[in-house]
């Protein structure tokens, strides 16, 4: 928004609805998995060291005695992140993101991510954000796309960043549109304009 008008609007994939009957279980993760190699992952040590999956004895990590590893995809095209992610200091971690799943935005619904949200043109929105055609525009971030080097750009001046949830929407003052409540919430606003009205005077300390 700049001076009450939006002056860009993008689409956006957002979080799954909370389940309640979510299943937990245990599985065993082996290291002939298909996924590793498909789905372009490294495992790396604590020093971020690139290990072989055939040399770890995953005999010996079970239930209490996780291994030392974690798995990192690697940047590029098929990562589950695309090729950008915004991040902004928050205690929930959430953070946009591109994806390779283009698709989705086509949906009419769509709540596909697992907590951070998705962005459709997230190199249009980033220099937007940016605001520097100097620093940051289409040849440039092509440059850095083919440099398939992790790179930070940080903004010169901090923005506020508002994550709003609402289920009716006015489009330019001749469209309303009502959307489902996909996360539950409107039943607490309701319950609380229908409550009865309450003042209570400040006490004198």
């Amino acid at each position: 928004m700049e001076l009450r008008r939006a002056i860009v609007s993008v689409c956006l994939a957002n979080s799954k609805p909370f389940h309640p009957r979510m299943p937990f279980f245990r599985c065993r993760l082996h290291h002939r998995n298909p996924l590793i190699s498909k789905k372009d992952m490294d495992l790396v040590d604590r020093d971020g060291n690139k290990v072989d999956p055939e040399t770890v004895d995953w005999s010996r990590y079970g239930a209490g005695r996780l291994p030392p590893y974690q798995f990192v995809q690697r940047p590029g095209p098929t990562n589950a992140l695309g090729r950008v992610k915004f991040i902004f200091p928050n205690p929930h971690f959430v953070f946009l993101h591109d994806t390779p799943s283009k698709a989705l935005f086509g949906r009419t619904e769509r709540t596909f991510s697992s907590g951070c949200i998705r962005v459709e043109n997230p190199f249009v929105f980033a220099e937007l954000l940016l605001n520097n055609p100097a620093k940051l525009n289409p040849d440039s971030i092509q440059k850095l796309l083919d440099s398939k080097k992790p790179q930070t750009v940080f903004l010169d001046k901090p923005l506020t960043v508002m994550l709003l949830y609402g289920t009716v929407g006015a489009f330019d003052l001749e469209l309303v549109r009502f959307y489902n409540d996909i996360y539950e919430r409107d039943a607490r606003v309701l319950n609380s304009l229908n409550a009865p009205f309450e003042f209570h005077l400040p006490t004198e300390s």
